[in-house]
């Protein structure tokens, strides 16, 4: 019953977030908007009754409940004090900045030269790792040895490895921000627990972030701004948000800094795991079902690119542009001339996540979202994954 009841949320999930309950003026306004998607949304109006009566099925059902609700991310910003008290554990920031040989785009080989030259440092990590990890193992483990099999311990041993993938560090948080929308892999309350993993992470000092701001971008933060808050308004895994106010213009705007010391950390745990992938190629059992070097080595090209500020400027730009067709969408502008690799200016903009907005136009938002996606992907050939 378990298992036909994910399928069953699963494939409601991705037609009712299509079929989005949407009043018929929403959609006659956005026929209106956008014409050519007219037929889009003769086709929602059509099924939203149909969709509304599985919905109300599926709010009967407990475990289909919560598998609903985990699809949606309804457990980010569920919880204000997940990462209260967790400290994320890094490798010190090196003299990357003085160029120790640590490369700006994704390089395995360069990567592996550059770490085998330092098995100290390599050691340390591995030892942090299963420091970090090895009681929260034990511990499932103990738990599956006595047949424990109770929802309050899997809520529990959740947020456990939640907590153990944030101290971590990004690696190990994108692993686990790919694993909260898994339902063949978690459960529902699992997959709620680690979905506080996209928002819910430890900050770091801001005096640190403050001279990172200054180092990048050459001028001092009274030059930069006359106002910015004293702390972060958010941490998410490669770096924090500050509000403040353009000292040249005046305008509000979102400041984001990475973390020290986030490419000696992510090079590293990329390293290793690679090494592990290595050595599963020795056993054909493993290898032909998953080549997880080929995996990783994708993974960790576009993780880097995660890591370029001045490369997410340019796309916000770009996408900002491309999504002038839609008049509903709006895009925060970006500035590149206060973006730099490690420190990102853009348009504050006041909103609130879907999943846990209780507005009533939810669903034709949902519609929207959903006509942007289909216009990156079929009219301009360019995807904006945030």
């Amino acid at each position: 019953m378990t298992t036909n009841w994910k399928a069953y949320a699963v494939s409601i999930l991705l037609v009712t977030d299509v079929a989005a309950f949407a009043p018929q003026s929403h959609v006659s306004q956005l026929k209106l908007s956008c014409p050519a998607s007219s037929k889009l949304y003769s086709s929602v109006s059509k099924t939203s009754d149909l969709m509304k009566d599985m919905r109300d099925q599926i709010a009967e059902n407990e475990e289909a409940n919560f598998m609903m609700q985990a699809l949606r991310g309804q457990g980010m910003n569920d919880d204000d004090r997940a990462a209260e008290g967790l400290e994320m554990r890094l490798v010190e920031e090196d003299l990357i900045d003085g160029g120790t040989g640590l490369p700006y785009e994704y390089d395995p080989v360069i990567i592996k030269d550059y770490y085998n030259k330092r098995p100290l440092l390599v050691f340390k990590r591995v030892a942090q790792v299963l420091s970090v990890g090895g009681g929260f193992f034990a511990r499932t483990a103990f738990d599956a040895l006595l047949g424990r099999d109770d929802p309050e311990l899997e809520v529990q041993r959740a947020g456990e490895l939640r907590d153990l993938i944030t101290s971590l560090g990004p690696f190990y948080i994108k692993l686990g921000q790919a694993l909260s929308i898994r339902p063949d892999i978690l459960s529902p309350r699992s997959m709620v627990e680690l979905q506080k993993l996209c928002d819910k992470v430890p900050s770091y000092d801001t005096k640190t972030a403050f001279a990172t701001i200054e180092r990048e971008l050459e001028r001092s933060i009274d030059e930069l701004f006359s106002e910015i808050t004293p702390e972060p308004v958010a941490a998410a895994s490669l770096g924090q948000v500050y509000k403040a106010t353009l000292r040249k213009s005046g305008e509000t705007v979102a400041v984001k800094v990475q973390r020290p010391g986030v490419l000696e950390t992510v090079s590293l745990d990329l390293y290793l795991i690679r090494q592990i992938g290595l050595i599963a190629r020795n056993f054909p059992a493993l290898a032909e079902r998953l080549d997880a070097v080929a995996l990783l080595d994708e993974f960790a090209y576009r993780f880097f690119q995660e890591l370029d500020y001045v490369a997410e400027c340019a796309n916000g730009i770009k996408i900002k542009e491309q999504m002038k067709v839609l008049p509903m969408v709006v895009i925060p502008g970006n500035f590149p001339e206060y973006t730099s690799r490690k420190v990102h200016v853009a348009e504050w903009i006041v909103g609130e996540k879907l999943s846990t907005s209780n507005a009533d136009d939810v669903g034709a938002l949902v519609n929207i979202g959903v006509i942007t996606y289909l216009t990156q992907l079929l009219e301009a050939g360019f995807f904006h994954a945030e």
